[in-house]
């Protein structure tokens, strides 16, 4: 075995001298690259020069998936097979009441999770004893408010429901979603995602009461900044921490990650199964508590059995054959990581401040300002996706001529909203959409 006492120690700036040399009368500085949001990477990091950040270690994590539900007696079906084989719990997304004895039928209550788009106090209650309290339902009005321009009645009203709601649940049953997975895709920077995080979060407390904190469940997505993914959730649950702290609150961080609609494409589809086995990767490391993945297909093609079991079949492979399940502390110990948290983690504080200082983010949403800052944000990442600086592996960079453009099921692009809205909506936007339909367009195919 190697001592390494044996070796003299090289300081941080012996290290510099020498790249410096090196470099050859180019200067250290020009070595030093900046990402979207402000954070200076170095070409090395080093045990005397780094800032310190306690990056939280992965831990077992659920398998998820997700169904839009459109028939009750079909919806079972999907439902009973996906935790067959292998999902530990279901999430049913919903948009209107339906048929709860058809759709929950010989189903554990225990494994289903509802996540219901709409408002009625008189349902919910209904589901809450149904299922008899042990499935989640989770509500997010405000969410509907960002992606929508408008709440699903007014603001008064969707929070007295809220209110009346949890008068009739128990304490700490889940059924508020925090959700910023809407502001990654939209474009919004990491640090934007985090700061915006914990101001819907806070107006939670502030509107419900300090108790709803053990309620909440925070929906993130990921994106392709690797490590950058892993510093995010640690973060995310670092500052939400330190918020319930100034509240004296104590409650657990729950958070639930799938990967981000913002660097898919129809075209390469397949690369998209690289994509969202790199961003599942950094949510275990970051650790996440659950994960959903995406189908490769999703933007194009109608739900279908083969990619929502490759999907699912990506996160089995990374928890029992990858060894995803023991990378325990595999984050921990980098002066990278911790030195690029510890920046990110004082960039949203100092942002999530400035938002409250200027009444929270509901007040900021009705200004404006929130959706001004993501569709800058988003911008600027999209003007380097079209000067190739930001690439898509398969899309603006490697492209297979040979590979056939599959025809889209679905309408795969930004759907311009009708109707007037309360404020202008958050609106979500895939990178390579406007290199999508050129192409289509190219190939005869007009949508």
């Amino acid at each position: 075995m190697v001592d390494f006492n044996e070796f003299n120690k090289v300081s941080t700036a012996e290290w510099k001298l020498k790249i410096q040399a090196d470099l050859k009368g180019k200067d250290y500085e020009s070595l030093i690259t900046f990402t979207p949001e402000g954070i200076a990477i170095k070409p090395f990091y080093h045990f005397d020069d780094y800032k310190k950040f306690k990056l939280l270690s992965g831990q077992p994590f659920q398998i998820q998936q997700e169904l839009y539900l459109a028939n009750e007696k079909i919806g079972n079906k999907i439902i009973s097979k996906a935790l067959h084989k292998g999902a530990d719990k279901m999430i049913i997304n919903a948009h209107k009441n339906f048929d709860i004895d058809t759709l929950t039928d010989k189903l554990d209550f225990s494994r289903l999770i509802f996540r219901l788009d709409f408002l009625d106090a008189g349902f919910f209650i209904k589901l809450y004893h149904k299922t008899k309290g042990k499935s989640a339902i989770l509500l997010n009005p405000v969410g509907h408010l960002i992606r929508t321009g408008n709440w699903y009645f007014n603001s008064k009203k969707d929070f007295d429901i809220l209110r009346e709601i949890r008068m009739e649940t128990a304490s700490g049953f889940p059924m508020i979603e925090v959700d910023s997975a809407h502001f990654h895709n939209a474009g919004a920077n990491i640090v934007q995602q985090i700061a915006y995080s914990l101001s819907l979060g806070v107006e939670y407390v502030e509107r419900l009461g300090e108790s709803v904190a053990s309620q909440m469940v925070f929906h993130t997505a990921t994106g392709s900044q690797y490590f950058f993914e892993i510093n995010k959730l640690n973060v995310l649950r670092y500052l939400w921490n330190l918020v319930l702290n100034k509240y004296q609150i104590e409650a657990p961080t729950y958070i639930r990650a799938t990967p981000g609609l913002r660097n898919k494409s129809l075209l390469s589809p397949y690369v998209n199964m690289l994509r969202t086995t790199m961003e599942s990767m950094s949510a275990i490391l970051g650790g996440a508590d659950a994960l959903v993945n995406m189908p490769y297909d999703k933007i194009f093609k109608k739900t279908n059995s083969f990619s929502e079991r490759i999907a699912r079949n990506q996160l089995i492979i990374l928890n029992e054959e990858a060894g995803f399940q023991k990378a325990k502390m595999a984050a921990q110990g980098s002066y990278f990581l911790e030195h690029t948290a510890a920046e990110m983690a004082e960039k949203s504080l100092e942002l999530f401040k400035n938002i409250e200082k200027a009444g929270g983010i509901i007040e900021q949403l009705m200004k404006g300002k929130i959706q001004e800052k993501t569709a800058e944000s988003a911008a600027k990442e999209q003007e380097k996706f079209d000067r190739g600086e930001r690439v898509l592996v398969g899309v603006n960079k490697y492209i297979n001529e040979k590979e056939e453009i599959e025809m889209p099921e679905v309408y795969p692009f930004m759907k311009k909203r009708k109707g007037k809205t309360l404020i202008p909506p958050v609106i979500a936007r895939r990178l390579a959409e406007e290199m999508e339909r050129k192409i289509l367009q190219e190939k005869g195919i007009d949508l």
